[in-house]
């Protein structure tokens, strides 16, 4: 009994490879979009918050400390969802095709680490009426960035994260700042401005960001992103 020939059917190498890598970028697409999600729902809810204040309170003292820590909030959001996203595609897209065999950081530890941040984030915005709180929420935050980016370095071998060292500075002065300000006995003609100092650790938030984008101009916004 004769057996027909096996075919051989010959795999298309080129277009195999490029169905894996889109695979990949629909799989960072959608943590994309539910990070993005995380976050406009962290927004929304602290906008709602805040207009909800003014809207009961009026003008009052109160309110100007949420609408400070409202701006604060925006201030830390922006870098953390611009970082976040440039970071899944430049790791987990880009960085395979330029080192091929380099190692990653697992996509879980990423998913989890973002989800825990997106989490303080919309903490922050519920605690606009509670300098202090926001305050821890924004430290743990800062902390958890730290510690993930640290992991990151060692398992990948990349650039030395220098965006590290700026968090910390920041966050070490932030707390000098907030002992010195709770030990503080201001002046009698000072009386009726203790509500200020609490609200001072918002320039060293807001200075964090300012130097994290001098430092990484380059990382958010790379040679392929035209007009910066």
């Amino acid at each position: 009994m004769s057996h027909a020939p096996e075919t051989t059917i010959e795999v298309d190498t080129p277009a195999l490879k490029k169905a894996k890598d889109d695979a990949v970028s629909a799989h960072i697409k959608i943590l994309e979009n539910f990070y993005s999600f995380l976050i406009s729902f962290a927004l929304t809810q602290a906008t709602m918050k805040l207009a909800d204040g003014w809207i009961a309170n009026g003008l009052s003292i109160k309110m100007l400390g949420a609408g400070i820590l409202y701006i604060s909030l925006l201030v830390t959001i922006v870098p953390f969802y611009q970082g976040m996203n440039r970071f899944l595609y430049a790791t987990h897209v880009v960085r395979p095709i330029e080192k091929p065999g380099s190692r990653s950081s697992p996509m879980l530890l990423d998913i989890y680490a973002f989800l825990l941040m997106s989490c303080i984030l919309f903490a922050m915005g519920r605690f606009l009426s509670d300098p202090t709180t926001f305050f821890y929420l924004w430290s743990s935050l800062l902390v958890i960035d730290i510690i993930w980016s640290i992991i990151v370095w060692k398992i990948q071998d990349s650039r030395e994260p220098i965006w590290v060292w700026n968090n910390l500075i920041f966050l070490c002065s932030a707390w000098g700042f907030w002992a010195i300000a709770r030990a503080t006995t201001l002046p009698p003609c000072l009386a009726g401005t203790e509500w200020v100092l609490p609200y001072g650790f918002v320039a060293f938030e807001i200075g964090r960001t300012v130097r994290d984008y001098r430092i990484n101009w380059k990382y958010y916004f790379p040679a392929e992103y035209r007009g910066f």
